[in-house]
């Protein structure tokens, strides 16, 4: 996996306001985020700096301390070297039974919300069912042994690999951050 284009954790204060640029904006979900075309999205404070060097896409992962703080991890990922061809976030439903697709992107341009309509992802299931069962990230460096609905589709444009990250709260998992080579 290419190491990001960008990274940094930011804590969330009022010094980056709430709801503003990309660790403002995931601040204010309170769930991983997808910004797509960051190079023209003027919410994104740098966007005119995202332009220059060609940043399109940007990711943030809210991280909640026990002193209830929020820090949030963001992923800047240029057109040119991508960090990853795919991301998914999965969330639970609402009798958190099983995780739902809520939110990705992919750069075979495909539908993702489309795709995953009627799929859902149990816990324990492949990778992103480990992760929400364990609340540890997972790696999976061959998809070809998991047998995720999200795995099977992504193996079907030719990803074989793939990042799980749980993102918990104070009520347990609140999501599950994915994202495939």
């Amino acid at each position: 996996m290419a190491p990001p284009t960008c990274s940094n954790s930011t804590p969330a204060t009022p010094g980056f306001p709430r709801g503003f640029g990309l660790p403002g904006r995931t601040w204010k979900a309170g769930l991983p985020l997808i910004i797509k075309n960051l190079h023209n999205a003027r919410s994104f404070l740098r966007w005119e700096d995202a332009a220059e060097v060609g940043i399109n896409l940007g990711v943030g992962v809210p991280y909640r301390t026990g002193t209830d703080q929020t820090w949030v991890l963001t992923f800047l990922s240029a057109q040119a070297t991508p960090i990853a061809r795919r991301f998914e976030i999965w969330v639970p439903n609402e009798a958190r039974s099983a995780l739902v697709f809520r939110a990705g992107d992919c750069s075979a341009q495909t539908d993702l919300a489309a795709l995953y309509a009627d799929k859902s992802i149990g816990r324990g299931d492949g990778s992103i069912g480990g992760a929400w069962a364990t609340g540890m990230p997972a790696l999976n460096d061959d998809l070809g042994h998991d047998g995720s609905a999200a795995a099977a589709e992504a193996r079907a444009i030719g990803l074989s690999q793939m990042v799980a990250l749980p993102v918990i709260g104070s009520a347990g998992l609140e999501a599950v951050l994915a994202w495939y080579l």
